[in-house]
């Protein structure tokens, strides 16, 4: 009679054991997956950083290129209502956005069909410096990783000032 009472008491134990085991394999699994969602998101922030700052690149290249190529193109006091047609970099196209210039401040933006492709941003600034009046350029380019406005859009811009 004592040995049935024995049994009765152990019963279970191997059941006991086994949830214990289940239990910390899975949450060393789940610890293993937040870490690698976490490195998945970093590595995909940086890559769009990277796009966005090529874009700026690109934008102020342009935008020098333009500024130093014809000076009279871009001369100071222009406005936006003096700017004749677009700019054409490469395959790429920068129309003015008259709502943001100003005089002595001109902004350009890329022509995308597609906002879920990079875009960039031209911004030229025509100031007098303040050493022996000399006129002073600036150009400014902003890229971005998307051109449409979401939360995971990446900006990075570049400034020359000449």
């Amino acid at each position: 009679m004592m040995k049935s009472l024995f049994k009765k008491h152990n019963t279970g134990f191997a059941m006991l054991f086994t949830v214990l085991i289940v239990s910390l394999i899975l949450s060393i699994a789940i610890g293993i997956s937040n870490v690698t969602l976490k490195q998945t998101v970093l590595s995909s922030l940086a890559k769009d950083s990277q796009i966005s700052f090529y874009q700026a690149d690109t934008a102020v290249e342009c935008g020098m290129y333009y500024d130093t190529k014809n000076p009279q193109v871009f001369p100071p006091g222009i406005g936006p209502g003096d700017v004749s047609g677009p700019l054409f970099c490469g395959d790429a196209q920068f129309a003015i956005n008259n709502s943001q210039s100003r005089t002595d401040y001109l902004v350009f933006n890329q022509v995308v069909s597609d906002q879920t492709k990079p875009c960039a941003t031209i911004v030229f600034d025509k100031e007098t410096g303040l050493i022996s009046g000399s006129n002073q350029s600036i150009v400014s380019g902003r890229g971005y990783n998307v051109c449409g406005s979401t939360p995971r859009q990446v900006e990075r811009a570049l400034q020359v000032v000449y």
